[in-house]
């Protein structure tokens, strides 16, 4: 195996926080792979959190637009190198124009694989000198029964699209739909979830988690052991049911962090997001339920 080398040190470092002697030695362990060796960190409880190893060393714009008739909404994110670049009106003036193209355009709804919008971009990415990429970018058309609609944060590095149906006079209660669906896009922004639900997490990814939530619960039960015997006092080890307890809450931590519905409102901080939209159906006498959600987050998966 090829020495690790300082670049890979900081890389992993970046990514979770840990020392530099913890970072080569789960390099080392893990001959080298970048990937188990944050799971290896984390399995000690040296890594900071999953939210900052899936970090992405980037800058950029997000860009939100609604065509006039309010009826399709787009969303892209332009990533480029620095910050200095990002804030460069020609990069924020061509995110513009592709929001726009997307709101009319069928061959460009994913403006990423667009030849067109890529050569855009390219030309830009010369005359600043730096890397770019259309990261990604999405359309939302509004249907009968659907509202849509967004929050994008004053430094347009992060945006979130929201789309609601309604079973009932969406007519009448559009007003309260709106703002409903503004606030949800506000809480993707402010919480960053993954998902919609927890059945929408990958089951390989639960797993994993749960493994990784294992692992450490064991290391903390030898760490107390240890330190019991060192110490003369007594220690009394975890039954397997309140391991099991243990685990299965730490797995829905993990989901009620990750999945919209299940995380805490950032309005109301007694209730779920799925409470939250349980209350407006029943004030306005009709089901709600998010259809899609989209959030965009400079430097965030």
């Amino acid at each position: 195996m090829s020495a690790i080398t300082s670049e890979q040190v900081m890389s992993l470092r970046n990514q979770t926080g840990a020392g530099v002697m913890d970072c080569k030695s789960a390099l080392t362990e893990s001959a080298g792979d970048l990937t188990k060796a944050v799971e290896l960190l984390r399995k000690k409880g040296l890594a900071g959190l999953a939210k900052r190893a899936g970090r992405l060393m980037k800058e950029g714009v997000v860009t939100v637009k609604v065509s006039p008739d309010s009826k399709t909404l787009s969303m892209v994110e332009v990533n480029c190198e620095t910050d200095f670049v990002a804030k460069n009106p020609e990069v924020r003036a061509l995110a513009e124009q592709l929001v726009g193209l997307m709101l009319t355009d069928a061959s460009m709804a994913n403006p990423a694989e667009n030849a067109g919008a890529k050569e855009k971009l390219q030309a830009l990415a010369i005359k600043t000198g730096e890397n770019m990429v259309i990261r990604r970018g999405t359309t939302y058309h509004v249907a009968a029964n659907t509202v849509v609609n967004y929050y994008i944060h004053s430094d347009s590095k992060k945006a979130a699209a929201v789309e609601l149906s309604f079973a009932g006079d969406i007519n009448a209660a559009k007003n309260e739909l709106m703002a409903l669906a503004k606030e949800i896009s506000m809480q993707s922004v402010a919480m960053s979830p993954k998902w919609l639900r927890r059945e929408d997490a990958p089951a390989e990814l639960v797993a994993k988690e749960r493994e990784i939530y294992r692992a450490k619960m064991e290391k903390d039960e030898e760490d107390a052991k240890a330190l019991a015997a060192e110490t003369g006092k007594p220690y009394k080890a975890k039954t397997p049911e309140g391991v099991a307890k243990m685990l299965d809450g730490r797995v829905n931590k993990f989901f009620q962090e990750a999945c919209l519905l299940e995380q805490v409102s950032i309005r109301e901080s007694k209730l779920s997001v799925a409470q939250v939209v349980k209350n407006h159906a029943d004030k306005l006498k009709g089901d709600i339920q998010i259809k899609r959600f989209d959030c965009y987050i400079i430097g965030m998966e």
